[in-house]
């Protein structure tokens, strides 16, 4: 579900106004920008500008998110956010007391 929403551009430029327009021409979800150069302070208040990719019960996720070829060589498929579960997503069973014998050893 999430590949199917997930726009990539590869650019050695400094704009990230294309992902941005790919990612709204195809409807897609969350944009990556793989580029060979560190990111420059305009390009990340774009993708900044670009918001959180919010799905329930996942942790929110940048929607324009910058990744450089030495960042993704480092840290493989860490390098894109995508959106993992959340702890607070399913409650939590109370832990019963234990009342009865159970769990003792008579020895």
């Amino acid at each position: 579900m999430i590949a199917e929403n997930l726009a990539s551009i590869w650019n050695s430029g400094d704009a990230t106004c294309p992902v941005i327009g790919v990612v709204k021409r195809d409807n897609a979800k969350i944009g990556v920008f793989l580029t060979l150069n560190e990111p420059k302070k305009t390009m990340v208040t774009e993708a900044a500008a670009a918001g959180q990719f919010e799905m329930e019960g996942f942790e929110p996720v940048p929607r324009i998110q910058i990744v450089t070829i030495k960042q993704a060589l480092e840290l493989r498929d860490r390098a894109v956010r995508l959106p993992a579960r959340r702890d607070d997503a399913f409650k939590r069973a109370a832990r019963e007391k234990d009342t009865g014998r159970q769990g003792r050893f008579d020895l």
